[in-house]
């Protein structure tokens, strides 16, 4: 459907996948790849856990130009779930950022985990922290200065942009107040304005959807070996 403008009233498409799932991943970015120019982007933040999203991505925009100042938000350094790496180590970010494309590591001093998935360590330090931290809170929250658990009504996508995007602004990797394209999940893109604060951040448009991606709407089964761990 082509977009339909009368007055104040915009009529858009979205494309909406029913869960989350790696199979996503490659209709969304042809899809998202298609929009930027007439978005006007010129920023991008992705949230690297496997690199798929951003090499995906680099292969549908390598002919464009001006060329995308692109931001790369991942695990603590080190970081595994299970027995897979989910953040980028230092070969991999030499090789990005010769490429032009900035990196920024999430902090999990804490050694916190996600909540749905905590070792017996990660669940120690939570059980001290009772009651002043609350056991839903995840480390991303922690970094972004802000409860984003809300934001799973929407889905993980939704909250991991919104978080992302803070942590890209407060480390001056993209500039405040500058509309930027969030990829995260598996096929979430968002365009949101970049913030300091996730109050800031506000929806200018929904490209990519994953419903029935909370933790809570998965099985029990799901988390068996995803304890995120921080190695160094």
């Amino acid at each position: 459907m082509a977009t339909k403008k009368t007055g104040n009233i915009e009529i858009k498409e979205i494309m909406y996948f029913e869960k989350p799932g790696m199979k996503n991943i490659d209709p969304m970015i042809e899809f998202v790849a298609g929009k930027i120019k007439t978005l006007g982007i010129k920023h991008v933040m992705i949230a690297w856990s496997s690199g798929y999203t951003l090499k995906k991505f680099l292969e549908a925009t390598k002919n464009f130009k001006p060329k995308l100042n692109i931001a790369v938000v991942t695990n603590p350094k080190g970081g595994r779930i299970g027995t897979r790496k989910v953040s980028i180590d230092d070969a991999t970010r030499e090789e990005l950022e010769k490429k032009g494309i900035k990196v920024c590591y999430l902090n999990d001093d804490l050694h916190l985990g996600e909540p749905m998935s905590p070792d017996p360590q990660q669940k120690r330090m939570r059980d001290m922290l009772l009651p002043w931290l609350p056991a839903h809170i995840d480390p991303l929250s922690m970094d972004a200065g802000v409860d984003l658990s809300l934001l799973l009504i929407l889905s993980q996508g939704f909250r991991v942009c919104v978080g992302c995007l803070v942590l890209a602004v407060q480390h001056g990797l993209i500039p405040e107040g500058e509309r930027v394209l969030c990829l995260a999940g598996k096929a979430t893109a968002l365009v949101l304005q970049a913030g300091k604060t996730a109050r800031t951040c506000y929806v200018k448009e929904i490209l990519g959807f994953e419903r029935n991606s909370d933790w809570l709407q998965m099985p029990k089964e799901s988390f068996k070996g995803m304890t995120a761990k921080t190695m160094t």
